[in-house]
């Protein structure tokens, strides 16, 4: 069960799915959406060294960009507060002008669910550090996070990455204890050897038996190979509209051979995740 959803904007082409995604939750659980727009002035604001007499000129650049930055989020928070009236949500809006991370940071306390477009804010300049920024959310107290990527999809089906390790039982049980989508359909998968040192057989029996006590009836599988290489494929395989992934999967998150960034994962998949720690 979800009360209060913390939705981050940031005008990219991720809001279209960030805003079906929000309001369909909040049809099913009854619950309030928090809109969360951030401006990093400061950052915005830093230039470098200006040149002698090209004071103005960098003063109206400065102006410039932050001016385009609340553009692009009150667009986004216009189309967002339209479509939570048109569906009868209650809906605030809180505007920071601060690091981005820590305005999430603090505005989370109050929230059950943080949804945020992936590559809106880790690919389009909201953030200053996207190499590490989401493990640095979720690893700092921001969890679970759904990273939602451009396509608007039913959850229809996920998959629970499952090695054994703390942090990917705690993430399995809260996804499961959310109920965030009632009737999705899970699949659990290990990829190679669990964390735990028991065998995969047993640990998926045990993983299942948990999510029956819920009322799913889950599939498992194991799965050879090391996660970063099979999850990915296995997930497309089988058609997963969320990937349910703990914190001790971030070796795969930074795999750099999906792309330059900790989130090079979800570009090659265009899955969205489940993330917590």
């Amino acid at each position: 069960m979800v009360k209060r959803l913390l939705v981050g904007v940031a005008g990219t082409p991720a809001m279209a799915a960030k805003i079906k995604h929000t309001i369909d939750l909040a049809k099913l659980h009854d619950a309030e959406i928090s809109i969360l727009s951030v401006v990093d002035v400061a950052r915005l604001s830093a230039l470098g060294p200006v040149p002698l007499g090209a004071g103005k000129y960098a003063q109206d650049l400065r102006e410039g960009r932050i001016a385009k930055s609340h553009k692009l989020d009150e667009n986004a928070i216009a189309g967002f507060e339209a479509a939570c009236g048109e569906a009868g949500i209650p809906v605030q809006v809180i505007r920071q002008e601060e690091d981005p991370m820590e305005a999430v940071t603090s505005t989370w306390r109050y929230h059950d669910l943080c949804i945020l477009g992936a590559r809106g804010w880790f690919d389009h300049g909201v953030v200053a550090d996207p190499q590490n920024a989401l493990l640095k959310l979720i690893t700092g107290g921001v969890r679970p996070v759904f990273a939602v990527t451009n396509e608007i999809r039913p959850m229809r089906k996920a998959l629970i990455a499952y090695n054994g390790s703390l942090e990917s039982a705690k993430t399995m049980k809260q996804f499961v204890q959310m109920g965030l989508w009632p009737d999705i359909e899970l699949h659990i998968v290990c990829a190679g050897k669990s964390k735990s040192g028991e065998e995969p057989a047993v640990l998926l029996e045990q993983a299942a038996a948990y999510c029956r006590a819920y009322g799913h009836a889950p599939v498992v599988d194991h799965i050879e190979g090391a996660a970063q290489d099979v999850l990915l494929s296995y997930a497309k395989a089988m058609e997963a509209d969320i990937i349910v992934m703990g914190s001790s999967y971030r070796k795969m998150l930074l795999q750099k051979r999906f792309g330059k960034n900790a989130l090079g994962m979800i570009k090659a998949s265009e899955i969205p995740l489940f993330l917590s720690h």
